[in-house]
């Protein structure tokens, strides 16, 4: 049978015109159009771009420059938001890259900030169904739900009177750890011993504060509290206190001074805070004694304290106690008071921590980024300090 050869095909593939490109890049500039303008994938895409560019270095004296205008309020254009994800950001609290860092003395849990270059240029966002605050004094007792969308806090200590959820709002009993029953009853008994009332009293420190209920209920009294506790498990504490409209603030005792200059506070409270003030040779301590006054008062209540297995701390914390000369005011329960004796009434005793009196070359009120001192200050030096210099925060 024979073949049937059909000669082969002439058609010629098609070849794309000018016209053809022309209407193909018009299709697709109008699909991305309607994908941009009439989908999230826009939005999102032109949010990644933004902060691409806030986070980029690769001009690091445009960037230098747009931060410069920043500070000096010469910067008129919009500043964009920052991604939604970085509602609860904390300058220089960054949990991951804090996480890389050395535990000894809680350097990691202290202020680390990364540098300039790395830094976002763009407004924090509030959270989803942001509320003006609940005003003061209203706001003691209670804040938005929704400006603070914290559960965590509520579930765990509730039940110690930190915070509750009630409806709209959290509300707040006062309590805490060692005074579930509220701040006030914990005031009025802590009266019995140190004049909380009268004036004697005008400043405060509260040390690992919780949501600072302590500090809050204080301003009552006349004495403003400043109120710090650091980034942790509970990590919206302070953000709870601020919201509350109580002066608190961010803050880890680890390897630095306090950053407030020497003889600050009339009265210094730990409630639990868990701060092991006999570490280090009473490096803790110390820095307590460089804080407070003459004749201030130091409460603290929880461990050690009385506190079961945990004997040789709180010996070791009345030996520090005894080696700078404080009084012992009272030992109620697991609260002990103590007053530390006036002017230059005493020296460091013979102890087994080494503790001597600072020399000449110390500057007791230098300590923004200062680190920690083991040397008791004089009331001599603090007060030849504040003569040469007023203001021990200007050079």
């Amino acid at each position: 049978m024979g073949h049937l050869n059909l000669p082969a095909s002439k058609r010629n593939p098609r070849q794309w015109t000018l016209l053809d490109i022309v209407s193909a890049v018009f299709f697709a500039l109008v699909l991305s159009f309607f994908l941009f303008v009439f989908t999230p994938l826009g939005d999102s895409i032109a949010a990644s771009g933004r902060q691409a560019m806030l986070l980029s270095t690769s001009d690091p004296r445009q960037r230098h420059r747009l931060v410069s205008l920043v500070e000096l309020g010469h910067h008129h254009n919009p500043i964009e938001a920052c991604p939604a994800n970085s509602v609860d950001h904390m300058p220089c609290e960054d949990p991951r890259r804090n996480s890389q860092l050395s535990r000894e003395m809680n350097w990691y849990r202290e202020r680390h900030c990364p540098l300039p270059d790395e830094m976002p240029l763009c407004l924090i966002p509030p959270p989803p169904g942001y509320k003006i605050p609940v005003q003061w004094p209203e706001s003691l007792h209670k804040i938005w739900h929704s400006n603070m969308p914290h559960n965590k806090i509520a579930d765990r200590k509730g039940h110690q009177g930190w915070m509750k959820e009630q409806g709209p709002y959290f509300i707040f009993p006062g309590g805490g750890t060692m005074f579930p029953d509220g701040a006030a009853p914990y005031i009025e008994k802590l009266g019995q011993y140190i004049p909380i009332t009268g004036g004697t009293l005008r400043t405060a420190l509260d040390m690992g504060c919780g949501v600072a209920s302590f500090g809050g209920s204080l301003l009552s009294e006349g004495i403003l509290t400043l109120s710090f506790a650091p980034r942790d498990s509970h990590k919206s504490q302070i953000q709870f206190a601020l919201e509350r409209g109580i002066p608190a603030f961010v803050l880890m005792l680890g390897t630095r001074r306090l950053p407030f200059p020497a003889f600050s506070f009339d009265l210094i409270h730990c409630s639990r805070c868990l701060i092991p003030f006999t570490a280090y040779n009473a490096t803790y301590f110390v820095e307590v004694d460089r804080l407070l006054r003459p004749g201030g008062y130091l409460v603290i209540s929880g461990p050690p304290v009385q506190w079961p297995k945990q004997d040789k701390e709180w010996a070791d914390l009345q030996s520090v106690a005894r080696a700078l000369c404080y009084e012992l005011i009272a030992v109620d329960g697991n609260t002990v008071i103590w007053k530390k004796p006036d002017g230059e009434s005493c020296l460091p005793n013979q102890n087994e921590f080494g503790l001597e009196s600072c020399d000449e070359s110390n500057d007791p009120s230098s300590a923004w980024y200062f680190q920690l001192r083991r040397c008791v200050t004089s009331t001599s030096s603090v007060c030849k300090n504040m003569h040469s210099n007023p203001n021990p925060y200007r050079s």
